[in-house]
């Protein structure tokens, strides 16, 4: 999972909101993590978002618009999870190396689905105040990660954290 969130734990001010408030280091390491994988997973609205930075790459996009699967073109599958085997999916699609991009949703699914292996998160020194929290629902039990690296990207103090699950 590769996430951005400002102090106060938000990724977004809006389901619309560009991830242009990130700093240049953070694009940076999120550009080399998507080149080192397999498959970039994400929601709707992120995909729609971010059309132009994620289109020549192999895509599932999370959606209800579709009632099972629909393919976009040769490197995009629209795929509905209530209606799909998603772990099923990724295997058959030989995806090994999976960054999970969000939005709120699709985070929440897949830690819901205990499907989250390690945690990149970008901790950026602005403070929207209001917005989309990283997480949207409640889980039934708590899941434990263990800090595995801390990296200072700039002098700004955006931080990269590295969590492994335990």
């Amino acid at each position: 999972m590769i996430v951005a969130a400002t102090l106060d734990g938000k990724i977004a001010k809006n389901s619309h909101h560009l991830s242009s408030w990130t700093c240049k280091e953070d694009k940076i390491f999120l550009r080399n993590m998507l080149n080192k994988g397999d498959c970039v997973v994400v929601g709707n609205n992120t995909y729609q978002t971010s059309l132009e930075f994620l289109k020549k790459r192999n895509c599932v996009v999370f959606t209800t618009s579709v009632k099972t699967l629909k393919a976009v073109n040769g490197s995009c599958l629209y795929v509905n999870p209530k209606n799909v085997n998603i772990e099923k999916l990724l295997k058959d699609r030989n995806c090994q190396q999976i960054n999970i991009l969000g939005g709120q949703q699709v985070y929440s699914w897949f830690l819901k689905n205990n499907l989250i292996d390690e945690i990149y998160l970008t901790i950026e020194p602005i403070v929207f105040g209001f917005g989309l929290s990283l997480f949207k629902e409640t889980l039934k039990t708590q899941k434990n990660f263990k800090l595995k690296s801390v990296k200072k990207f700039n002098s700004q103090g955006s931080l990269l954290l590295h969590y492994t699950r335990v």
